[in-house]
């Protein structure tokens, strides 16, 4: 900072503006007295489309008028305002809009180069080219046609770029099969399947080859051996026979001929279809031998007798009513008493009729919207082949379920029904895409040289339903259709032509002289060039914009003295090649020499250097892009021809007249005409509906059927795309599911004892069921079982009675086993290794004395092999927040929650039977690993053998 007188350096003050002198003139006391003039204004200019108009005014103000007569007078206020014409700023109605680069697409024309590293660091392995829209806009309009812009600064509409390397998509090798059932399992129907897997080691990227192998495969085992099925036939029993005398004796009531006995019965060994087989297969086979003897008692004289149950009566009530049987006493048991006790030995038996009151329920889903057999809609007029629509009025169905009043689940047909609700749906038509007719072709966009000329189609009315799609639209108006061809225009059609120039209209007057600078201005218009020279006025944006000539120009009116020439000629034409070392001139002649003889004239020949593509250029040919396939009229498809031109195009991308290229003999090699095909359209055409498949379950509510079709000739062109639908299902009409089940075990039964080894009974009963897991069974008559083979929880082998122990006071003793837990396979990140599955069950031990523990056994668990699991992944989940708490639970892949309820159970199950096996494995390779040692004796913990009071009996 400086004050002022203060010296500061000169260098501060170099970019200041310096004041310079001037010569003026002191006004007289009696003269006008003006103000200085103005500064020119800026330069307004006014857009017409045609010409750009711009004027500069500049004014002064008068400060004192004339005093005394003589003095000099003010002039008029014309005078005090000057107005000139100026041609700064030029008139951009038109401009060039570009749209964002597209992706990357690889330009097979560009050969592959070697391997390089781009700045993210990923491969490039070869050469791409990326394209965008670029239209021409006019201001505050909007886009018009390309031929109101000018070509020569037309942005680049294709540029190359560089694209990532290809990666494809790499799996490893198969795994081994995994192995098949070596032999035939009793009761197993079931198809065996073989299967292997494979992972992704490398996902593909940047176009690269996709993951199409399946990763996963199977097959179908070979036929296990058949196991052939064997039971054992009972037939009745025979006559009660008493117990020999021998045996007999020493018992009350002995020589009476009554009393215990025992009767037999024969057994037979039978296939499983009921034909005769040898007694030794059974024995193999079948399970244990039936009892041949059973004990039975042939009623002495004081016992009660009475005749044999008589048929129920028939049922004539409603729901709720019963039947009943009867028998009578017979022989002397009428004057017992005792037989006459109702409660002990009942004369009538009363049973319930079935039920004749049934509900119908709903159950499950709607099915798919299903059309009547053979409904097909065909398009009339037919212009693409596979044009059918299958569309109209159809039918969906729900099943329908029947019960009786105690809520089990019986035939559809109790409920008068055929098993099915069916509701009427519609499945819409397809609407193809619709456009308008082609426009008429445009005028061709360049004036000079090549351009192209456009026509398009509008969008009438979009696809909908999976109608034909409609033809690649323009991005930009995505209503519209464009389909573009080039064209040549003569570069001398349109010519610009002016007028002669006006006077000199002189600014700065010598009013002694009456000479000075000035300004011309004429008129240029764009006229259209014929034999006879030019004749119409056109726009003007049909000649060349770069080729206007000027407006105005300035201009200097000679003084009297001054030295007078012509206009200068026209410039020399610059030799060929371009070269800063040649140069090219034009020249004028004097027509008036100066009148004082120390002015000159100026030199009369003006040079300047040939620089290329400024007042110098080369020329060489240039070939269009090929236009779109062009068909025959009317024709939509088939064989057309595409053309392209010829274009002269000067050095600095300017396209001229032919005549250039021609004069300087260039060739021209090109093929101008070829050959295309337009695809015609094809509707996706699809094979009729399979016949309906078998229900998905014999019996229950879930059952579907499914039926399939399949594309028997993809779309092509802009045909009619294939639908998704290509299955349909429908639910099974409803069946009860019946089956045999036991009953609970009895309590365990110890002869002559209160504790010890005994035997437990059961008995088998029909059941019926809805074949879901919530639905508990419940029991119905065995005569809807009567088709069904016992075979319960799998296995033929109906065993109604076993040893059991009764544990003494002070044992201890095992609880029954826990049912078997879901197949878990063994998984990480939801693959499967291949070591199969495995189920777990459990039993604990009941320890009554808390000193017997050492010899109790510990819980004790077991696994078996299966193969029919599934790989889940175990999460915690958590709600959110409520107050200082929140629901934590455990959820598996499946969306199941299995931290409580009735998989809890079987989630602690498998995990227990997952470490066991890990243990089991952990400890197998420390065993193969480890020296052997000699065998140590162990303690036996086993379980505690039962003990019964000897009481002296000799049979003991």
């Amino acid at each position: 900072m400086s004050f002022p007188g203060e010296e500061v350096d000169r260098q501060l003050c170099r970019d200041a503006i310096f004041p310079i002198p001037v010569a003026c003139d002191a006004p007289c006391p009696k003269d006008c007295v003006l103000s200085t003039w103005s500064a020119w204004s800026s330069c307004s200019h006014t857009c017409s489309g045609k010409t750009t108009e711009g004027k500069q005014i500049r004014a002064r103000s008068i400060l004192a008028y004339a005093g005394e007569e003589g003095g000099a007078q003010c002039p008029n206020s014309s005078a005090l305002q000057e107005v000139r014409s100026c041609n700064e700023h030029p008139c951009t109605v038109y401009h060039w809009q570009t749209g964002p680069w597209g992706q990357c697409i690889e330009d097979t024309s560009v050969s592959s180069f070697n391997t390089t590293t781009t700045w993210n660091g990923e491969a490039s392995c070869s050469v791409g080219m990326q394209t965008r829209k670029v239209i021409c806009v006019r201001v505050n309009v909007g886009q018009v046609g390309p031929k109101k812009c000018p070509e020569s600064l037309r942005p680049e509409t294709v540029k190359p770029c560089l694209l990532p390397c290809r990666k494809d998509c790499i799996v490893t090798p198969y795994s081994d099969w995994t192995s098949c059932p070596s032999s035939c399992k009793e009761g197993d129907s079931g198809i065996r399947k073989q299967t292997r897997h494979r992972v992704i080691i490398q996902l593909p990227a940047n176009g690269g080859k996709d993951c199409t192998d399946p990763l996963y495969e199977e097959k179908a085992c070979e036929a296990p051996q058949v196991c052939q099925s064997y039971r054992w036939k009972t037939h009745k029993w025979r006559r009660c026979q008493l117990v020999p005398w021998s045996v007999q004796q020493d018992s009350p009531g002995a020589q009476e001929g009554c009393g215990p006995g025992r009767q037999a019965r024969a057994i037979t060994c039978r296939k499983q279809d009921g034909g005769q087989a040898g007694i030794h297969e059974c024995l193999r086979y079948a399970g244990p031998v039936p009892a041949l003897t059973q004990a039975c008692q042939i009623p002495c004289q004081d016992d009660c007798q009475f005749t044999s149950w008589s048929k129920f009566s028939s049922c004539s009530g409603d729901c709720g009513a019963v039947r009943t049987r009867k028998r009578t006493i017979v022989g002397k048991s009428k004057k017992k008493e005792k037989c006459k006790n109702s409660h002990l030995y009942p004369l009538i038996e009363t049973q319930y009729c079935p039920c004749d009151k049934y509900n119908a329920q709903p159950v499950g889903n709607w099915s798919d919207c299903i059309l009547p057999e053979g409904k097909v809609e065909v398009l009339l007029g037919m212009k693409v082949q596979g044009d059918i629509k299958e569309c109209g009025q159809g039918y969906r169905y729900q099943a329908m379920a029947c019960y009786d009043q105690n809520g089990r689940l019986v035939e559809t047909s109790r409920c008068n029904s055929h098993g099915y609700i069916e509701e009427a749906c519609i499945i819409p038509c397809p609407s193809d895409c619709k456009l308008s007719e082609w426009s008429n072709w445009s005028r061709c966009s360049k004036s000079c040289g090549s351009g192209v000329k456009v026509r398009s189609k509008w969008l009438r009315e979009k696809p909908y339903n999976g109608g034909r799609p409609c033809p690649k639209l323009d991005h930009v108006n995505q209503a519209q259709v464009y389909e573009v061809v080039p064209c040549h225009s003569d570069c001398s059609q349109y010519v610009w032509v002016t007028e002669p120039w006006s006077i000199c209209k002189v600014t700065f007057v010598n009013m002694r002289d009456n000479c000075g600078e000035g300004v011309q201005t004429r008129k240029v218009r764009c006229m259209q060039n014929t034999a006879d020279g030019p004749s119409d006025h056109v726009e003007d944006y049909l000649c060349d914009p770069e080729e206007m000539p000027l407006g105005s120009r300035e201009c200097k009116l000679p003084c009297p003295e001054d030295c007078v020439i012509t206009e200068w000629g026209p410039w020399t034409r610059c030799t060929l090649p371009c070269n800063q070392n040649s140069f090219r001139q034009r020249s004028a002649d004097p027509i008036r020499q100066p009148a004082d003889e120390g002015r000159a004239c100026p030199d009369a020949v003006e040079k300047e250097p040939c620089n290329l593509n400024k007042n110098c250029f080369h020329y060489d040919y240039n070939v269009t892009d090929w236009s779109t396939c062009q068909l025959s009229e009317k024709a939509v498809c088939g064989n057309g021809m595409k053309t392209r031109m010829l274009d002269c195009v000067r050095s600095d991308g300017k396209s001229v007249n032919l005549k250039y290229c021609e004069e300087l003999g260039l060739e021209k090699n090109w093929q101008m005409n070829t050959s295309c095909m337009v695809e015609c359209p094809v509707n996706c055409q699809l094979s009729d509906w399979s016949p309906w498949s078998e229900c998905s379950q014999t019996c229950g509510l879930t059952g579907k059927m499914i039926r399939r079709r399949t594309v028997t000739q993809p779309f092509q062109g802009d045909g009619r795309p294939c639908p998704a639908l290509m299955e349909q299902s429908k639910p099974c009409p409803v069946k009860p599911c019946y089956r045999w089940q036991y009953s609970q075990w009895s309590a365990c039964q110890v002869q002559d004892a209160q504790c010890g080894e005994g035997t437990r009974t059961r008995n088998i009963s029909c059941v019926v069921s809805d074949g879901s897991a919530d639905d508990f069974s419940k029991v119905v008559d065995e005569e809807f079982c009567t088709d069904i083979e016992p075979i319960i929880d799998g296995n033929k082998k109906v065993v109604l009675e076993e040893t059991c122990t009764q544990p003494c006071p002070g044992d201890c003793y095992l609880k029954e086993w826990s049912s078997w837990s879901m197949c878990q396979l063994t998984c990480v990140n939801g693959e499967d290794l291949g070591f199969g599955g495995i189920q777990v069950r459990s039993r604990a031990v009941i320890i009554q004395e808390l000193e017997n523990q050492h010899l109790c056994p510990e819980q004790t668990l077991e696994t078996k092999s299966c193969d029919d699991g599934q790989c889940y992944e175990y999460k915690w989940m958590a709600s959110a927040w409520k107050g200082s708490s929140r629901t934590v639970w455990c959820q598996r892949s499946d969306g199941i929650n299995v931290t409580d309820g009735r998989l809890k159970t079987w989630v602690y199950g498998v995990a227990a039977g997952a470490f066991v096996l890990l243990i089991f494995i952990v400890s197998m390779i420390y065993l193969a690993c480890k020296k052997p040692k000699k065998p140590q004796r162990r303690q036996n913990n086993r379980l505690k053998p039962l003990t019964l009071a000897y009481d002296g009996d000799a049979d003991m």
